[in-house]
């Protein structure tokens, strides 16, 4: 019996030991950007040389933002890039009219009644493995396409974003792997006009998809319109996933009516006509701004049972939030994944990118039946990048978006921000990390850089659309590349240095009633150790009087 102890208590301990040395390794490995390699590409088209420029057409808009709409750099099958060109034929060049319109009188974009707002097209993607893409080269991918304008508040951006479909000669979907990022029939060609780094929106998917779920995948590649006969060259763009649920995007379990939980996708945003709206506790109370629409399952999946189920599992949760019964509120921590929510509030929070919590954000839940942040979304404002305002540095202020501001009121999830951010900042978010993968992605674009600033240069460099309050000394309206980018990683080093600081400052928000609660929740743990000592002993004494009985 003894020999048979020993061994048990000699694995035991070699386990923890080994289990030790595991978890410390994972611990020492940390978080890490993914490698972008350099251009390997030495040969690459200069359009300061080879392009036609024609029709400039000056438009000043009132909110300061220029328009060169008749501005064309036109190219031949000579073009060679070092990044992947999608082509996108349609018929004479046409484009796609926008999918909404501003309507006045309701102040609000609606949808364009008087168009068809899909196009039919052809794609055809050059990606070569040697590095240089050449149009005079096989395309690796072709499909025909149905594509639309995207976006919002940017759909009257020259540099249009584009939903693109890919569809079979039968007219149903027709899945590509396009770029290595999963297969599927819906991709976007995104890269907001109001970027001019053509940084943000790859920065912060990057770091996003080192600590959460389903962070779209993107790739750089530049855009080129044919009609036919003519080449129209139109910029860097990111190829990337939407967001939608399937296998190689938002990974939820089938829809089934009758489960404990519905799976389901949602999406916070400004109203829309003709969107499964869900009619919420916080809409119904007018308790918060923007609306929740059910992006998965599909309206006409949805039972009205299920949506009611739906609905009344985000009631549950909202009316825990703006509970003033502390007890009560404290619930929600059972109805949420409360890490997506801290990692969802960092991340936005140090990004600067306050549009979120308001406007494209989105929130899943699988069969567990907890509400899950993500994936992220849309961050061409972020990093003091909103026209209206200059960003303040030494503030927090993403507390303020739906639903965050009533969760701070629980300073346990309070201080797991505090304690997450700590953690993140000496690693991806610290300035070296974000620096150095700045500076490895500007490597990467190399020569489509200046490609870029040829046909878009005149927004770039005179468009002067970012507002500065009055006692700013300098400009925010940088005038090269390279200031924009410098000008990026200034405003994260000094964000973040204050944060360092003052992120404990959400403690601000922490509920009056928390600390009296807790004192009970403490007195309660106290009684309860209490307890487990006393059993404890009972146990050995026990098992002390089983064994003197056994060997008498």
């Amino acid at each position: 019996m003894k020999g048979r102890f020993r061994k048990i208590s000699f694995c035991l301990a070699v386990g923890l030991l080994l289990g030790g040395i595991v978890l410390g390794a994972y611990k020492d490995e940390g978080y890490h950007f993914p490698e972008v390699k350099p251009s390997s590409c030495e040969e690459t088209t200069d359009l300061s040389e080879k392009s036609i420029v024609a029709d400039e057409t000056f438009v000043r808009k009132k909110h300061g933002r220029t328009n060169f709409r008749e501005k064309r750099i036109w190219i031949d099958e000579s073009f060679v890039s070092n990044l992947p060109l999608v082509v996108i034929h349609t018929n004479e060049g046409e484009r796609p009219p926008a999918h909404i319109v501003w309507n006045t009188e309701e102040k609000l974009y609606l949808p364009n009644e008087n168009e068809d707002i899909y196009l039919d097209g052809e794609l055809f993607i050059y990606n070569s493995t040697n590095g240089a893409n050449r149009l005079s080269d096989a395309p690796s991918v072709e499909s025909a396409i149905r594509l639309r304008r995207r976006g919002n508040s940017s759909v009257d951006y020259d540099k249009a974003q584009y939903l693109i479909k890919l569809v079979g000669e039968d007219g149903k979907a027709n899945r590509q792997n396009l770029l290595q990022m999963g297969t599927d029939n819906e991709w976007v060609l995104n890269v907001s006009f109001i970027d001019k780094s053509l940084l943000r929106n790859y920065l912060a998917y990057a770091t996003a998809r080192e600590i959460m779920p389903y962070v779209p995948d993107c790739q750089y590649c530049e855009v080129i319109w044919y009609d036919g006969q003519n080449y129209q060259y139109e910029g860097v763009y990111l190829l990337m996933e939407n967001i939608k649920v399937g296998k190689e995007r938002v990974d939820l379990p089938r829809f089934v009516e009758n489960s404990e939980h519905l799976p389901f996708l949602l999406r916070r945003d400004r109203w829309e006509p003709d969107r499964l709206l869900l009619n919420n506790y916080a809409r119904r109370e007018n308790l918060l701004e923007g609306v929740l629409r059910v992006e998965w399952p599909s309206a006409n999946k949805l039972s009205e049972q299920s949506i009611q189920r739906i609905t009344n599992q985000i009631d549950e949760f909202e009316k825990a939030l703006f509970a003033e019964d502390y007890e009560t509120f404290l619930q929600y921590r059972d109805m949420i994944d409360i890490d997506s929510f801290v990692d969802y509030l960092i991340l936005n929070e140090f990004l600067i990118n306050y549009d979120a919590g308001f406007h494209s954000t989105y929130m899943y839940s699988s069969y567990n039946g907890k509400l899950t942040m993500g994936p992220v979304w849309d961050f061409d404002g972020a990093m003091d990048n909103y026209y209206r305002a200059t960003a303040e540095l030494d503030t927090v202020a993403f507390f303020q978006s739906p639903w965050f501001k009533q969760i701070l009121r629980d300073p346990e999830f309070t201080e797991r921000v505090v304690e997450r951010y700590e953690e993140l900042r000496k690693t991806i978010l610290s300035d070296e990390s974000i620096g150095t993968f700045l500076d490895e992605t500007v490597a990467y674009l190399g020569p489509a850089i200046e490609r870029d600033w040829a046909r878009w240069g005149y927004f770039y460099k005179d468009g002067d659309y970012l507002t500065s309050d009055s006692s700013e000394q300098t400009d925010r309206n940088t005038k090269s590349h390279a200031e924009e980018v410098e000008r990026i990683k200034k405003v994260l080093s000094e964000h973040g240095k204050w944060l360092d600081k003052h992120m404990d400052t959400l403690y601000q928000f922490v509920d009056p009633n928390a600390d009296a609660y807790q004192e009970v929740e403490a007195d309660q743990k106290d009684y309860g150790s209490a307890l487990a000592v006393v059993f404890v002993a009972v146990f050995l004494i026990s098992v002390k009087l089983v064994l003197k009985y056994e060997s008498e």
